[in-house]
């Protein structure tokens, strides 16, 4: 989460609130490695979605602030009255370090907001200090299968509880993985013993992930097993991720938030999996700075669908003062398209669909409504 700048009337941001009430914190944060050296397979918004849907299963009643919405919801946000809080923070500007979380939940560490960051050890160093701010008989909760998160931990003198897909010396790993019509389902044994058997409705090595640190740090917190398994089985998506939009033509159109190289390679690879005649990707790349500083990146992963429509970058805060351009993209993207408005995006995703297609809108920008103004002239 970011730091909200508006103030309240007793001039406190929404992070100084928080770290004003004296309850269990549960804080999910995450940053980024280069891509050639790690995968960003575990997704923010998806773990603490699933973190409270077991909290909520244990009748714990968690208050709730994520980045996404939350289909149980319809919200990213909800007030409970239990002792517990699970939030998503950001490492953008150093935010997350105005926090002070009771469990810290680590995932990926890889380099990224580089207009902000000097490069990759600013970003380990970040982290670190995020992860001292857990207190003692606090927890920190760490991904094993990423470099960056191992770099920004070692020598640490708080206890790291470590989670891996596979490594035997994490404390939580996946066991008897089964994959069936792309779904996963595996048994989560923690510290050498079974603990929970778990049926994931979304697909993908990352969802197995997201599932292994959310029950990690459930078990730290003295959740049941059975609220464990059932809290991650309800857990259908977030909003505007890999959400189902609707069909057009016979082809399904979903929506995803993926913007950073390593969140692409997670969403495609998964997308394989699925039985869809071709998957189609229209990709508006989010800022200029990271356009630029991850470009080769961004070529690789959006080389793997079988069709690419690139829309323009997305400013947010940005000036573009670099000249870049999503057309640099389309140029090393062979057979790609280039759209200079969202109106072009959706008549070419009109024009190239076809029955049987998985069609993805995919950026942390205003993509979704290509996706949204294609599905309502199928109507």
């Amino acid at each position: 989460m970011k730091q909200a700048r508006r103030h309240n009337d007793h001039g406190f941001t929404l992070t100084e609130m928080l770290v004003t009430v004296t309850i269990v914190i549960v804080l999910f944060a995450l940053a980024m490695i280069p891509i050639s050296k790690m995968r960003r397979e575990v997704r923010q918004t998806e773990l603490d979605s699933r973190a409270e849907l077991i909290f909520m299963a244990a009748q714990k009643d968690p208050t709730v602030m994520i980045g996404g919405t939350l289909q149980l919801l319809h919200s990213g946000y909800r007030v409970g009255k239990g002792d517990t809080i699970i939030a998503e923070s950001c490492e953008y500007c150093n935010s997350f370090l105005s926090f002070f979380p009771t469990v810290a939940v680590i995932l990926n560490v890889e380099a990224d907001h580089l207009d902000f960051f000097k490069d990759l050890a600013d970003v380990e160093h970040s982290f670190r200090r995020f992860a001292e701010l857990v207190p003692i008989g606090g927890h920190v909760v760490a991904n094993l299968d990423d470099k960056g998160a191992r770099a920004s931990l070692k020598g640490i003198s708080q206890p790291v509880f470590w989670f891996s897909y596979d490594d035997p010396a994490a404390q939580c790993r996946a066991e008897n993985v089964v994959w069936t019509d792309g779904l996963p389902s595996f048994d989560i044994y923690i510290r050498g013993s079974y603990y929970a058997h778990v049926s994931l409705r979304v697909g993908g090595r990352h969802n197995v992930m997201n599932a292994l640190a959310a029950a990690s740090a459930a078990y730290l917190l003295g959740i049941s097993s059975e609220a464990v398994g059932l809290g991650l089985a309800t857990f259908t998506g977030a909003g505007r991720r890999f959400e189902y939009k609707g069909s057009f033509h016979g082809a399904d159109v979903y929506d995803d938030y993926a913007h950073h190289p390593g969140e692409l390679h997670a969403l495609l690879e998964m997308a394989k999996t699925l039985p869809y005649k071709r998957i189609i990707c229209a990709f508006q790349p989010h800022t200029y700075t990271r356009t630029k500083a991850l470009f080769d990146d961004f070529v690789k992963e959006l080389r793997v669908p079988d069709v690419v429509v690139l829309a323009e970058i997305y400013a947010a805060r940005e000036q573009n003062d670099i000249g870049i351009s999503s057309m640099d993209l389309c140029r090393e993207i062979p057979g790609s398209v280039y759209c200079p408005t969202l109106d072009k995006v959706t008549a070419a995703l009109a024009r190239i669909a076809c029955p049987g297609d998985l069609i993805l809108t995919v950026g942390a920008g205003d993509i979704f409504k290509a996706g949204e103004k294609l599905l309502k002239e199928e109507k």
